[in-house]
């Protein structure tokens, strides 16, 4: 077990590295360790995801948490959630000193100005396989006509509307989303 342990807190630790912009930027080393450790299935980290968004706090942090919980009971969840902020925090607490200091500076803007499309790409590709295996009934490599889960799609276009041009709040927005999944598994 406590390999495990150890592992957890490496893998946790890498994470909170480099996971620059947030906790959506941990999303493409969640896959990895998905496919690299099999800790938790393609379908578990679609609803870890899901459930991370509408409890409290950070994203990252509530998923390394149930990863850790999933792999290794209650002391992975804290040796996850432990690893993921160790680095974070530290350089919270430098970055705040140094960009103080230095925020005027040239390098330091061109450093921000390549950094944000980066977490963007990274976000997007992950916002891309994530609506793909949500509308995909199966796992080809594929969508076509017939593996497309028309119930999903519907849901997701009557949810993303009133979000992107409407700028509803998030939280409206999961409810609604919550129903819709009730009310189509329902009666359809």
């Amino acid at each position: 077990m406590l390999k495990i342990y150890l592992l957890l807190y490496y893998e946790f630790f890498k994470i909170g590295i480099f996971a620059l912009g947030g906790g959506y930027a941990s999303l493409p080393f969640l896959y990895y360790l998905q496919s690299k450790y099999n800790w938790f299935s393609i379908n578990e980290l679609t609803n870890m995801i899901a459930v991370s968004n509408i409890t409290p706090g950070p994203i990252g942090i509530n998923m390394a948490t149930y990863t850790g919980y999933k792999t290794a009971g209650i002391i992975g969840s804290i040796i996850s959630t432990t690893a993921i902020v160790t680095v974070p925090f530290i350089l919270t607490i430098i970055f705040i000193k140094l960009f103080n200091k230095y925020q005027s500076c040239n390098a330091v803007n061109n450093i921000f100005l390549g950094l944000r499309p980066a977490s963007c790409a990274l976000l997007a590709s992950i916002g891309l396989k994530l609506l793909y295996q949500t509308l995909a009934l199966s796992d080809t490599n594929t969508l076509t006509a017939v593996n497309i889960d028309y119930s999903a799609l519907i849901l997701f276009i009557c949810l993303i509307i009133p979000f992107s041009l409407i700028k509803k709040n998030p939280l409206l927005i999961i409810i609604a989303g919550a129903l819709g999944g009730i009310l189509i598994k329902t009666f359809i």
